[in-house]
């Protein structure tokens, strides 16, 4: 199962409820994915819970890790797209 760390910025200037939006993502992609704090072993992707556009959360300490920043709810709506797409191509390589 796809291992996805959530990181948050620090919500000094939220423009949407980031914790509502991620919330409503684990919702999305229960049995799909496995939500893990970010510094978790094993970490396959890294989504940041940004609540604006400046998006200033340091990422550097997952340098070489698949990373995601999420800005609204459109981009958490496009995540929640590719990772459904990722787990359709997983199953139909498995299954031939």
């Amino acid at each position: 199962m796809l291992r996805v760390g959530v990181k948050y910025c620090g919500g000094c200037n939220p423009e949407y409820d980031r914790v509502a939006l991620v919330e409503q993502i684990k919702g999305r992609l229960e049995g799909k994915v496995s939500f893990v704090p970010p510094e978790s072993e094993g970490v396959d992707i890294i989504l940041t819970a940004q609540g604006c556009r400046t998006a200033c959360v340091d990422l550097s300490g997952f340098r070489g890790i698949e990373t995601w920043t999420v800005t609204g709810i459109e981009d958490g709506k496009k995540f929640v797209r590719e990772i459904i797409e990722r787990e359709v191509h997983i199953n139909a390589k498995a299954e031939k």
